[in-house]
């Protein structure tokens, strides 16, 4: 049984669209010297950003630069891996992230310390092989990996330490996958029920949420990381295999479409820092940080700011508890694995 009886997420009933008066603005990263496409992947408080690039030869490269590229810092992993990319920061500057390999279904999970020195993870004396992209100020984080029966699990960790397994309190899923992690211990990330649908997941010591986005074009979701106001970035999918980027107020249980009107046809967020500020890509090879204000004096100093007004969709409060234990809502969505998808890799 869902947890809440309700219309459908879908329908008009529970939901209030709005074109809101406010508006934000969109900050493009510098591009690194040579770089034909960049992607932000996160923003610290000192509004430093990391992400990835790639160059003429299709070759991606970690950065980490401050938002107004007045100094840049590139690195590779380096060894057998193909690309290097920085998804999140970390413990007293910390980064965290993964390198496609050859033999690797993902990647390399790595964890680059502040002086440079790289460190890869391991389990049972194994290499992890998946995504690392949470880790809190407190040295906590969240990733997943491939166990030896080819299952994707989510995990906790210390620095670059596997401690266990990630138990997401749904029953029968398919695949778990954390993502964001906050100074509270809140988890976000998605799952992929035992029908096969994915959806974005919250967790605390005392509930899960189960998100997804509310249109009916949305096929998916997925929830990519979480600060302490209850701040959470994430994307979804439609059809088409174009994924479209929003952040979601837990707390007013309303989402906000993030688009920098670039051209792009697919738009992804990715790190929310305490500020609120997102760490975004698309499709047209930029980058960019949202700031939700529209006076530069509340945003960073960048490269070329646009300023567009937000468009809010706010749901009924109780909406993502409406599930049953599987974690299945009452959206009828396809599986997972049966849509094509374009921009980076979850």
């Amino acid at each position: 049984m869902y947890r809440c009886r309700s219309a459908g997420l879908g329908a008009i009933g529970l939901l209030s669209i709005a074109f809101s008066s406010h508006a934000g603005t969109y900050i493009q990263v510098p591009p690194i010297p040579g770089s034909v496409s960049m992607i932000a992947f996160d923003v610290s408080q000192l509004n430093k950003v990391i992400g990835s690039y790639r160059d003429t030869a299709g070759v991606e490269h970690g950065f980490l630069e401050p938002l107004d590229g007045s100094n840049y810092t590139t690195f590779d992993l380096g060894g057998s891996s193909t690309g290097t990319e920085p998804r999140g920061f970390g413990y007293h500057g910390s980064i965290v992230g993964v390198a496609p390999t050859p033999g690797f279904s993902v990647g390399q999970e790595f964890l680059r310390k502040p002086n440079g020195a790289f460190s890869v993870l391991r389990h049972g004396g194994t290499q992890l092989d998946g995504v690392l992209s949470g880790l809190n100020g407190l040295g906590a984080g969240v990733g997943d990996y491939y166990d030896a029966t080819g299952t994707r699990n989510g995990y906790l960790g210390v620095e670059d330490k596997f401690k266990k397994n990630f138990r997401l309190r749904i029953s029968g899923y398919l695949q778990n996958s954390p993502r964001g992690i906050d100074h509270n211990n809140d988890v976000a990330g998605y799952f992929i029920d035992a029908a096969g649908a994915q959806h974005g997941f919250v967790q605390n010591a005392s509930m899960v949420q189960v998100v997804d986005y509310p249109s009916d074009s949305a096929v998916l979701t997925a929830l990519e990381a979480i600060n302490d106001g209850g701040d959470v970035s994430g994307q979804w999918n439609d059809a088409a295999g174009n994924a479209h980027a929003f952040v979601l107020h837990l707390r007013s249980s309303s989402f906000i479409d993030l688009n920098p009107n670039d051209g792009s046809s697919s738009q992804q967020a990715w790190g929310v820092n305490g500020k609120g500020f997102v760490a975004m890509s698309t499709n047209s090879g930029a980058a960019y940080i949202y700031c939700p204000y529209l006076e530069m004096g509340k945003c960073p100093a960048g490269g070329a700011a646009r300023h567009l007004p937000d468009r809010r969709i706010r749901v009924a409060n109780g909406t993502f508890f409406r599930y049953d234990a599987r974690g299945r809502t009452d959206r009828h969505l396809p599986a997972a694995s049966t849509i094509m998808r374009s921009g980076a890799p979850q």
